[in-house]
């Protein structure tokens, strides 16, 4: 028989404040961004093409749990663990509401849980006024009961407090009694012990044969959580956080609530949240065509063969929405926050940009192509379509663009082969139009071959997180991945990458 194995992803400590009555956080906690910092776990390991077995979050989901709010605020992080589709085993902490008001929302009794293999031990560890945490008695003999009665089974404890190594300070983070529970631990032959509720985590520690692990708090930067690999009784433990340590990481391609395609975008969180992750410049870039149309006009692109559709709308008082957006977008730029547009094409290559608009003093424009005018789907061939895409990409770049949006997108989402002969053409066209390339995971998977001619020729690089929800604000884990495929360093950042 095999020896059994499980990955398991430990969070710990979100401090959620949603529906909760706000009460003064220490600087370091996040608890506002808790929920998002959630969404964007699993979004980081879909990323990584990770699907743990099982999820683990070990208390403190919310900050004040004596709210009369605190059970929606519950709900709400209930309702991230369901979208993610991943089992999981979830544990009170001192800020959470009551223990079996809890566990009957997760459905996480204590005790035993057997998956994959393993035996799960949940502790609901008792907390005093004062801060104390004590294991009962009952609990601590269920540990070695366990291992009488099933013996050979790997086990692994979940509980909030640290238990191993001793931690050195006034505030009481360890149970009053921690060395009966080592005692029981070694005693049941226990492989790990997983906690949370110090923040600052504490490395893996093997002590008498248990593997230690304090899971460090999300809700604080740089915002880490564990991904725990088990083979039979072999631990690996990887520590990630959110936040990228790298140089450099301009986000050049944000939408906005004027943005008909997106879903949770919201410009105030987008810029807290990239702050907060490292960005070190935010460019909101809203979609031209979105501006200037109502939604079921505009996601036709029939306004693409009418130019007097859109000059009909460039004439109209506000031009629909765009001169509202640009009243928005002044009120946002800062030092911090640039502001632009991402443009398309119309009537045969011109760029949809009114006059009044294209004399605005925007940080830059990211040109796009979304739709190719005399593209036909499942009648134009593959080979008509790469030379309109051709076509089109001359003409984007013959305007005044920064950037060039999702490059070679536009053949995933019609279905077509991504033209790989094509890529030393448009590199070349990118490098003599002094236009960088965007790097651009939103429904889209750049290509590092592409990246690496683009650098070869000088081309900048452009990075872009393509917000549409708030789990995609800032995340650029996978652009530094795919630049280091393409043999780029973040050393190598500061001269490759655009800015503005």
């Amino acid at each position: 028989m095999s020896e059994p194995s499980l990955t398991l992803l430990a969070i710990s400590d979100l401090h959620y404040s949603g529906l909760s009555r706000q009460t003064a956080q220490p600087p370091p906690l996040r608890g506002e961004l808790a929920r998002t910092l959630l969404s964007k776990v699993f979004l980081r390991l879909s990323h990584m093409g990770v699907k743990p077995d099982l999820t683990v979050l070990l208390g403190d989901l919310i900050e004040n749990g004596a709210d009369r709010n605190a059970e929606l605020d519950l709900l709400t992080i209930y309702g991230e663990l369901s979208r993610s589709q991943i089992p999981a085993l979830v544990i009170p902490g001192n800020h959470d509401t009551d223990a079996a008001a809890f566990n009957a929302l997760f459905g996480t009794r204590p005790g035993l849980h057997e998956i994959g293999g393993y035996g799960l031990l949940v502790f609901n560890d008792a907390y005093s006024d004062t801060h104390d945490c004590t294991r009962p008695e009952e609990a601590i003999e269920l540990t070695r009961r366990v291992a009488e009665e099933h013996p050979g089974l790997p086990l692994i404890a979940l509980q909030h407090a640290p238990i191993y190594p001793p931690i050195d300070s006034h505030y009481p983070y360890r149970p009053t009694n921690t060395a009966e529970i080592i005692e029981s631990f070694e005693q049941a032959g226990v492989i790990l012990s997983l906690s949370g509720h110090f923040h600052k985590g504490q490395k893996a520690r093997l002590h008498e044969g248990v593997l230690y692990h304090t899971v460090p708090a999300l809700v604080e930067q740089p915002f880490r959580f564990s991904l725990i690999r088990l083979y039979g009784t072999r631990v690996e433990i990887e520590e990630l956080s959110l936040a990228m340590q790298v140089p450099a990481i301009v986000d050049v391609h944000c939408h906005t609530e004027y943005a008909y395609c997106g879903t949770t975008a919201d410009t105030s969180a987008c810029i807290a949240l990239s702050q907060a992750l490292g960005v070190s410049t935010l460019c909101i870039t809203e979609h031209a065509f979105q501006l200037y149309f109502d939604k079921t006009p505009a996601m036709s692109f029939k306004w693409q063969a009418d130019p007097s559709r859109v000059e009909q709308v460039w004439a109209a008082p506000g031009r629909h929405r765009m001169a509202a957006y640009r009243r928005f977008a002044e009120k946002i730029r800062s030092p911090y926050v640039k502001i632009g547009l991402e443009v398309d094409l119309f009537d045969n290559g011109r760029l949809l940009l009114a006059p009044e608009d294209a004399d605005a003093e925007w940080d830059l424009l990211v040109g796009a192509v979304h739709f190719i005018q005399d593209y036909v789907h499942g009648k134009t061939s593959q080979e008509e379509a790469e030379a309109l895409f051709l076509r089109d990409v001359q003409r984007l770049v013959d305007h005044p663009i920064a950037v060039l949006a999702h490059p070679f997108r536009f053949f995933k989402r019609n279905r077509l082969n991504v033209p790989t002969h094509l890529y030393q053409t448009v590199a070349d066209l990118l490098a003599d139009s002094g236009v960088a390339a965007e790097i651009n995971f939103h429904t889209n998977t750049p290509d590092p071959e592409f990246i690496g001619i683009c650098a070869a020729k000088g081309v900048k690089l452009a990075l872009a997180s393509d917000s549409h929800a708030l789990e995609e604000v800032g995340e650029f884990w996978p652009h530094v991945n795919v630049l280091r495929q393409a043999g780029i360093t973040p050393k190598m950042f500061p001269d490759m990458l655009f800015t503005c």
